[in-house]
């Protein structure tokens, strides 16, 4: 047992022995490495990510289109090492045999893969199935063999289908992501194709990890979860996944939390707290009535804003507001006056463009174009646009339309970006 210490607590962590390169445990260089992807193991031989064009259909079903061949025999077969059958050569190690289908697929599925083109519908056998929760674990070939059980050829396999048969159960779990009750903290993350996740445990945006956390795995659900003795609320955290990718190896990939609530600048560690805190409310927000006016859908007049555009080259906002969440506490403002004539005129509903986090723009010391330059170049001239592309990387402006985390709001937009309360209270 090694112990895993974060103040005010300290958890024993089972660090068990394996041979395997890729069954290293979590570490805690791990939670604050440049990189956010660390190889494992390399795959053997190094090689381009392989074809995957079977599909898992359900959790006993696998289509191949296009790999109908007579006489031909299937079979699944994994390797930890991720090489791929060599056409002509028997797959080392045991194969599982695989069978035409018997019976007809469900008419749900059917309907759902109706789009793929013919190719052999196989079976996986029925003593087989307790065993299919590790398989989608693993790296997984799907072989044509001839009677000699040579490789004829093979193809990696998608697995979606299979998962959500298999794990139907988790999109009924009612606790995804971290949740905050007295004098504890639990998170759950979906991963069922992870060989291992661990927590890092940070006291704060810049600070360095302060504990790895092995998680549990649910088998009925796929997810991993822990709970923590003691409320963590004001902390960050990122999860370190375990899986194969095809063409490379084993990799710890370093990732946010993909339900969190809220986050620190740039997206890079998820925010530890609970959306309906008090401290989380603006003042006035439990006793404010929502507005009467609208009765029906169809009574609804909606006005589409997008945040930063509403003031950013408006004057009569404070400079420190201007495409800012705060620009909107500005009552005197220009927008503001034109929201209210708005709303005289019968606008029942402001539709505010993506404010959840999004990729593109730097949520710390983002800029903007020189606009005089841009309006003394002749108006033909590619100068505008060379202009603009020499800030494209850092620049403030962008619509939102590549999502991040769709449950936690945009950084860019908040006077603190690294503080996850300050994005939701303002």
């Amino acid at each position: 047992m090694t112990a895993r210490c974060f103040p005010g607590l300290c958890l024993a962590a089972t660090v068990l022995a394996a041979s395997t390169a890729w069954a290293q445990p979590a570490r805690l260089a791990d939670c604050d490495a440049d990189a956010a992807s660390r190889v494992l193991q390399a795959a053997t031989p190094a090689q381009a990510p392989a074809a995957a064009a079977a599909l898992w259909l359900d959790r006993r079903h696998i289509r191949w289109p296009g790999a109908e061949a007579a006489g031909a025999r299937y079979a699944l077969w994994a390797d930890d090492t991720g090489r791929q059958p060599v056409p002509g050569q028997r797959p080392a190690g045991p194969a599982m045999s695989l069978v035409a289908a018997e019976a007809a697929l469900p008419a749900a599925t059917a309907a759902r893969y109706a789009y793929l083109g013919p190719g052999p519908l196989l079976s996986l056998p029925e003593e087989a199935q307790p065993r299919l929760a590790a398989l989608l674990r693993r790296p997984l070939w799907l072989v044509q063999t001839d009677a000699a059980g040579r490789a004829l050829r093979s193809t990696g396999l998608q697995p979606a289908g299979a998962l959500d048969d298999l794990y139907a159960v988790a999109g009924r779990l009612p606790d995804l992501g971290v949740g905050v009750a007295p004098g504890q903290t639990r998170f759950r993350l979906w991963a069922p194709t992870a060989r291992a996740v661990a927590l890092c445990l940070h006291d704060g945006p810049r600070a360095p990890a302060r504990a790895v956390l092995p998680l549990r795995r649910d088998a009925a659900s796929g997810s991993w979860s822990a709970r923590l003795p003691r409320d963590l609320t004001g902390s960050s955290y990122t999860y370190l996944v375990d899986v194969f990718v095809r063409g490379t190896g084993w990799v710890r990939n370093r990732v946010t939390d993909p339900y969190a609530i809220s986050l620190t600048a740039d997206s890079r560690r998820s925010w530890v707290g609970r959306l309906d805190a008090p401290a989380l409310q603006p003042a006035g927000w439990a006793a404010t009535p929502r507005p009467d006016t609208v009765k029906a859908p169809t009574d609804l007049v909606v006005y589409e804003l997008h945040l930063r555009d509403f003031s950013a080259s408006d004057d009569s906002v404070p400079a420190a507001h201007r495409g800012k969440y705060g620009a909107f506490t500005d009552t005197g403002s220009r927008g503001m006056q034109h929201l209210r004539a708005l709303a005289a005129a019968g606008v029942t509903d402001i539709h505010l463009l993506p404010v959840f986090d999004f990729a593109t723009v730097p949520e710390r010391g983002c800029i903007s174009p020189d606009t005089a330059r841009l309006a003394a170049a002749a108006p033909d001239s590619e100068a505008q646009q060379a202009l603009i592309m020499t800030t494209a990387a850092t620049d403030c402006y962008h619509w939102g339309y590549d999502p991040w985390h769709y449950g936690a709001a945009e950084g860019s937009y908040a006077s603190d970006a690294d503080d996850g309360a300050v994005r939701i209270v303002e």
